[in-house]
């Protein structure tokens, strides 16, 4: 029986805030001592069917597609900046191109996302942050860690950032 497990491939959820560079780092200590790959997460938060309908009366049923692609490359392109900078001081110049071998973009309801996003990368655990304090919502519908605690087949790492621990700088992941 193997005592240790075998993880190959982490899969680490960001909401690109002042935080998510403290738990990036549990994520790249893991796959160094594993010698295993990140796949980074950000969900986009869906729009509902009123947001929807409100906004193409506005602008059109197609340009709404347009400025959601939009926005999702704008994401992509920010967080593989900041994923840049981060890792070039984290590890000396060195970068993480070794470590992060894919950034992903899903649009939906993020415990769902995350999950799919589990499967269809093969992780063998889950990465991701909890907020310090937890909204009556939060309280009442439970947090997206919670959702995913309670419905991942898989191995959760939720780091709690404590408090005084917000980074410096603008740079999140």
């Amino acid at each position: 029986m193997n005592v240790i497990p075998d993880i190959k491939r982490i899969l680490y959820c960001t909401q690109v805030g002042p935080n998510s560079a403290y738990i990036f780092r549990y994520a790249v200590a893991l796959a160094e001592k594993f010698q295993a790959k990140i796949t980074l997460l950000h969900v986009v938060s869906s729009l509902t069917p009123d947001q929807e309908a409100l906004i193409n009366g506005y602008i059109g049923p197609e340009s709404i597609h347009d400025v959601v692609e939009q926005g999702e490359q704008t994401a992509l392109q920010r967080i593989r900046k900041h994923l840049e900078i981060f890792c070039s001081r984290l590890t000396e110049g060195r970068g993480c191109g070794n470590i992060v071998d894919q950034v992903r973009i899903r649009e939906g309801s993020a415990a769902e996302e995350i999950l799919a996003e589990a499967g269809e990368c093969g992780a063998d655990v889950i990465v991701m942050g909890a907020h310090a304090t937890s909204s009556l919502l939060d309280t009442i519908m439970g947090s997206t860690a919670q959702k995913v605690v309670r419905k991942s087949a898989l191995p959760v790492l939720v780091v709690q950032v404590p408090d005084g621990q917000q980074e410096l700088t603008t740079t999140g992941i």
